[in-house]
């Protein structure tokens, strides 16, 4: 199979500084890359450097088997950038028809339309639409070239629940029919939930690449989380097996390497707890753990 994406062995600095250090992977075709790492890691600069928007300091990286530069590929990329647009002082029907117009092949207006969702606000100034609806907005333009790869930065940033629940599903849909995306976001339980592969970047390089699933069985401790009326102090003694990861209000996550052993200990409280879960380690708890600086093997 030939491969969408190819980077090899490629470094970045800026003014001296490393960015990227000797990073090297491929993208196959139908896969959902989720991109993760803390502010500064350089996930903006990789996605820069396979838009072509910025040059490796060493090492090559190749786009549909050509130089991410190359104006054949331009109508293959998709891009949903955080920033909004250039321009707001213009209608989203306009917008959609103006962008249209740089594609050799673009998707209908149509197709744009209800990929932007904007029902009666079609015809509204950008400046005037919602948060949400930019980023609705944002990602119908990214298709205006029914690209075959898109690149989705903090896409449903300002999203009510029920359009990141529509997005995920038109993302796994687009995936399902052959492109392929990578997507940032601070919202990782939505990686954990489309992401087919896990890109986890810290101190300029990959410390893993592969399926989520893979990840979690590097971290064997187990997610015990109720609810309970019961002081953070009194369930600390309570439960020496555990570890207090989290305390929202009522709500208590422990991790522990012997989850029976938590809830017998938990057992003689019962009747001030509810909601008793056991579960694997999340994503962003995984994430949180590492960059705490947990090695992954």
């Amino acid at each position: 199979m030939t491969s969408v994406i190819e980077v090899m062995n490629v470094s970045k600095e800026f003014e001296k500084k490393q960015v990227l250090s000797n990073v090297s992977f491929k993208v196959q075709p139908g896969e959902i890359i989720g991109l993760i790492g803390q502010n500064g890691v350089g996930k903006s600069t990789l996605i820069k450097l396979l838009l072509g928007l910025t040059q490796p300091s060493s090492g090559q990286i190749t786009v549909f088997g050509t130089h991410p530069t190359d104006k054949a590929i331009k109508d293959h990329v998709g891009v949903m950038f955080q920033d909004s647009f250039g321009i707001s002082r213009i209608k989203g029907n306009e917008l959609i028809k103006l962008v249209c117009s740089y594609y050799s092949h673009p998707l209908s207006f149509k197709n744009m339309v209800a990929l932007a969702d904007l029902g009666n606000d079609l015809t509204t100034m950008v400046s005037k639409l919602s948060g949400g609806q930019r980023r609705k907005l944002n990602f119908a333009l990214a298709m205006a070239g029914n690209p075959d790869l898109l690149f989705l930065d903090e896409p449903t940033a300002g999203m009510d629940t029920n359009s990141r629940y529509d997005f995920w599903q038109q993302v796994q849909s687009l995936a399902k029919s052959g492109k392929t995306i990578i997507v940032t976001s601070h919202y990782l339980a939505e990686i954990e939930d489309v992401a087919t592969r896990i890109l986890f970047l810290k101190d300029h390089h990959f410390i893993y690449d592969g399926a989520l699933n893979e990840l979690q069985k590097e971290f064997t401790r187990i997610i015990v989380e109720f609810d309970s009326d019961l002081s953070e102090s009194e369930l600390m003694k309570q439960l020496p097996s555990g570890e207090l990861d989290s305390h929202l209000q009522d709500h208590y996550v422990f991790l522990t390497d012997d989850e029976d052993q938590l809830l017998t200990e938990l057992s003689p409280q019962m009747a001030r707890v509810k909601n008793v879960r056991v579960t694997q380690r999340s994503l962003d708890q995984i994430f949180r753990e590492v960059t705490k600086g947990v090695e992954v093997q």
